[in-house]
């Protein structure tokens, strides 16, 4: 079904599925499976149109003419687009989240690709720079059903923001990202990351003993966050204790270059019997 262009006196939108609106801000909208799906309202045209774009990425079981040509950061819309539900990237596009949570992808990206090059060339300058930041001995607590991680208070002071109540964002190894609520509770004086901090513990496996590593990574004035594991019983739960910051680095890149060979053995696999070549995600029918 073709998306109408306008829907009042206040003149069409040269973008498809865009409509304006009488308080001049810009709905979007468009329809799928013979149904209209409301997108939101927006304050310029150009983000309703961007708002089409990416709900028809998800939407259309094949690529689509764009309201807005394609550039070096919407070719990674539809990776970025794999990891959620249909629900859940309509959920951002409605609720304004879907921008900045795309940015914080690339952002990922941008990080792998650059630990992955200086690992890759090493005879070459680093592009950017890892530091540690410090490290935590979890305490039975911290791996509680309290659901909270008390950070030392010299190394909150020195490497975190000195406001009482924010969300932080962390990436792990695997570039996955984490994003823990860093706040400071004046009843017992204590900085601490609460909600986030229980769903990452059960993920990695964490226990009284094991150490949480906290660095950052920086390059051309973008300071990331990154979080990572050391087991204390590495032998029975297949883990490796990261004795220094060269030894993470090279742990890093080591484990990125798996993932992304894993993922492409995975994902390139060939259906003979219905002669479709599954690539990347995507199934292609090949002609007879």
């Amino acid at each position: 079904m073709e998306e109408p262009r306008s829907s009042d006196h206040s003149g069409p939108s040269k973008y498809k599925g865009v409509v304006a609106q009488p308080n001049g801000h810009w709905g979007a909208q468009i329809y799928s499976n013979q149904q209209r799906i409301w997108l939101g309202t927006f304050k310029s045209e150009m983000e309703a149109a961007l708002a089409y774009d990416s709900a028809a990425i998800k939407l259309r079981d094949r690529p689509t003419p764009r309201n807005v040509h394609c550039t070096d950061a919407t070719l990674h819309e539809p990776s970025f687009q794999a990891q959620f539900s249909t629900e859940t990237i309509l959920s951002m596009i409605k609720d304004g989240s879907y921008a900045a949570k795309f940015s914080e992808y690339l952002t990922a990206q941008a990080y792998y690709n650059s630990t992955k090059a200086s690992h890759d060339h090493r005879h070459r300058a680093p592009s950017g720079k890892l530091s540690q930041l410090f490290q935590k001995e979890l305490t039975p607590s911290d791996v509680s059903k309290l659901n909270r991680l008390v950070i030392p208070k010299k190394q909150a002071l020195r490497h975190f923001p000195r406001i009482p109540d924010v969300e932080l964002n962390f990436f792990d190894r695997l570039m996955r990202s984490w994003k823990l609520r860093y706040c400071y509770w004046k009843s017992s004086q204590s900085f601490v990351f609460t909600r986030g901090w229980n769903r990452f513990a059960k993920d990695k496996g964490l226990r009284a003993k094991d150490r949480v590593i906290f660095s950052s990574y920086e390059r051309d004035g973008l300071k990331l966050f990154i979080i990572d594991v050391a087991y204390c019983d590495e032998g029975t739960r297949g883990g490796e204790v990261i004795s220094s910051l060269e030894e993470l680095e090279m742990k890093m890149g080591a484990d990125e270059r798996e993932e992304t060979k894993k993922n492409e053995l995975e994902t390139m696999g060939i259906d003979q019997e219905k002669k479709v070549i599954r690539l990347f995600g995507f199934q292609i029918q090949i002609d007879q």
